[in-house]
């Protein structure tokens, strides 16, 4: 097997030199918590998830491979900064049960061939072999070599022979199958037959991945899924450096961009995703971004927001690669370059700040591919958070279940447009085959803009343009969010537009307050046509309860609709009016916003605070 994948034994023992300084001090710190609940919790094994399956828990043995390769990472890192016979015993074992699986496939992908449980197995067991080879009998290490070959490289070959999707599909399911098979493949292809056509395999289909991320490292799946797949792409690109002194993964094409991507997604450490999954990926590994690209936003986001989180014995190794991946004597930024308005056009996302990195006013929206995998029917959709909180929402997901990626996917409440802060033509959900764009966008001083069209979304009939603004006052803080809607439709048919929160609402005529725990904006509606109001509630995904407005107009062919969000009262009544010259003019109290016709739809001419 070859040495040395991610990081030699002398090289792990020299970590010890950097606990003193920080932030490497707080880093092994909670490792070294971690690594002591995992001592006490039992191991993982093959029974425990099968059981957890049958109990009705989807993807049990992925998230199973994701605890033990965790756990085996981390304890045996511990162990090398300080030697612990418990940490590494504990580590041997984890590795031990692993290898004695009777499949590295989980139950819900049985039909794959191979699938995410594959690939993360078979990280865990040759880096955690790598780590623990002197520490470990010869006759055990020989049943985890083989448990690679047996569990992993067989299955993943056979799985490609007969077209497996995932080999050539874009999303986070190529990246992490092809980049975690191709570096265990790596490790054992001088001892392994299969070794050399797995890795070959694997590369060939990676290159999908690549194609979909381009040029500006934006993700459609969200920043979730894009760490999913960024960390398993990172680790086979450094071992490829490490071993082949070839750097073409972690040159190629967005990977120099694409780590900005999670930090404008996820404003003072709350993700604001617009699919299935929500969480802050916060992996050591994407610290290889830094060392390679000197990616000074994510170096701050990483560190800052790291340390602040609860360990646990489950999940992935978080400390092991901090320590390892981070760049020594980098301190953390104290401000980092970030762009007023960020679009990543080939993704379909947007997002607005006042300012950065910890913004008191932002925004996020979508409009981009439907069909993209884990996404849901939310053209032109956004979300507001204030003060660091969300109080304009997407829905999110419940847990995963077959139901949720069965073929009655598209009549889940969370999936549809419905759900989502966007608007509906004749009370049909946004068409999955159809692709918006976020069109323009600009910045200045006083004012952010974006423009959103969502193509045929809404139908082949249907034009619908979102233009959003927000204003800033004279400091620099954002104050409103003006959002105009336009809609031009070849025949009169109903609109509805939705507003979702998790706060209270209240709600008079046309105007009123959205309340949350800890932050509030007034709120007021303008339309070219008579619109009635409407309050419902439901229970929230995660606990509280979901709160949703909507104003709908009657059977009309062309409509003009202006939703202003504000930190303030807005004083009077917000008034649109449209110009002989086509240009709509926005009155909010004291605030003014204009737009010019172009080809194609409105411009931004003028955004005044007042």
């Amino acid at each position: 097997m070859r040495r040395g994948l991610l990081a030699t034994r002398d090289e792990l023992t020299a970590l010890r030199e950097k606990i003193s300084q920080r932030p490497f001090d707080q880093i092994y710190q909670r490792l070294h918590k971690r690594c002591g609940l995992i001592l006490e919790t039992a191991p993982i094994t093959q029974m425990q998830w099968q059981a957890s399956w049958r109990g009705g828990q989807w993807c049990s043995a992925v998230l199973a491979a994701r605890a033990t390769q965790g756990r085996i990472l981390d304890l045996a890192v511990a162990h090398h900064i300080d030697p612990n016979t418990a940490f590494r015993n504990r580590a041997i074992e984890e590795l031990k049960n692993l290898a004695s699986w009777g499949n590295w496939i989980d139950p819900c992908h049985n039909e794959t061939g191979a699938d995410l449980c594959t690939a993360e197995a078979a990280v865990a067991a040759v880096i955690g072999l790598d780590w623990l080879w002197e520490d470990m009998r010869d006759a055990d290490r020989r049943r985890v070599l083989e448990a690679v070959s047996n569990n992993a490289l067989g299955p993943y070959r056979g799985a490609v022979a007969q077209d497996a999707w995932w080999h050539t599909s874009y999303h986070n399911w190529n990246a992490v199958i092809n980049g975690g098979m191709a570096l265990a493949a790596m490790a054992v292809e001088d001892d392994d037959p299969l070794g050399a056509p797995v890795r070959e395999l694997a590369m060939s289909g990676l290159k999908h991945f690549f194609d979909a991320l381009g040029s500006q490292g934006g993700w459609d799946e969200g920043p979730d899924f894009w760490g999913y797949a960024m960390r398993y792409v990172l680790l086979l690109g450094e071992a490829t450096a490490r071993l082949k002194d070839d750097q073409r993964i972690l040159h190629a094409r967005g990977m120099t961009t694409t780590g900005e991507f999670p930090v404008y997604f996820s404003p003072n450490a709350h993700p604001v995703s617009f699919g299935d999954a929500w969480s802050m990926p916060l992996y050591g590994a994407l610290y290889l971004l830094v060392k390679h690209h000197q990616c000074q936003p994510l170096l701050w986001w990483l560190d800052t927001y790291s340390s602040p989180h609860d360990v646990s014995a489950s999940g992935y190794s978080t400390g092991a690669f901090a320590m390892l991946m981070r760049p020594a004597g980098a301190p953390t930024p104290e401000t980092v370059p970030m762009e007023p308005v960020k679009a990543f056009t080939e993704a379909g996302l947007a997002a607005m700040a006042d300012h950065w990195p910890r913004p008191s006013f932002y925004a996020a929206m979508r409009s981009g591919d439907l069909s993209a995998n884990h996404a849901h029917h939310d053209i032109n959709s956004l979300q507001l958070q204030v003060d660091g909180e969300l109080l304009l929402i997407d829905p999110g997901s419940p847990s995963f279940t077959a139901e949720h990626f069965g073929t009655q996917r598209a009549s889940l409440y969370h999936v549809q447009a419905r759900a989502h802060n966007t608007l509906t033509v004749g009370r049909r959900d946004h068409q999955m085959d159809s692709q918006g764009s976020i069109a323009a966008w600009s910045s200045d001083a006083a004012s952010r803009w974006v423009s959103c069209d969502a193509q045929g979304a809404c139908g082949d009939n249907v034009r619908f343009l979102r233009q959003i603004v927000m204003l800033l006052d004279a400091k620099g803080a954002g104050q409103k969010l003006i959002v105009l809607d336009e809609v031009d439709n070849a025949v009169p048919e109903p609109v509805e537009l939705f507003w979702h929160t998790l706060g209270e609402l209240d709600l008079v005529e046309q105007s009123g307050a959205i309340i949350g725990a800890k932050a509030a904006v007034h709120f007021a509606i303008a339309a070219s046509v008579p619109v009635e109001m409407d309050i419902s509630t439901r229970g929230a995904f995660h606990g509280g309860r979901h709160t949703t407005l909507c104003a709908s107009a009657g059977g009309v062919s062309r409509l003009h609709i202006a939703s202003v969000f504000s930190r303030h009262k807005i004083a009077g009544k917000v008034s649109m009016a449209e110009t002989d010259d086509g240009k709509i003019v926005i009155h909010a109290g004291k605030a003014a916003v204009t737009f010019g016709r172009i080809r194609g739809g409105l411009k931004l001419i003028e955004a005044k605070l007042g």
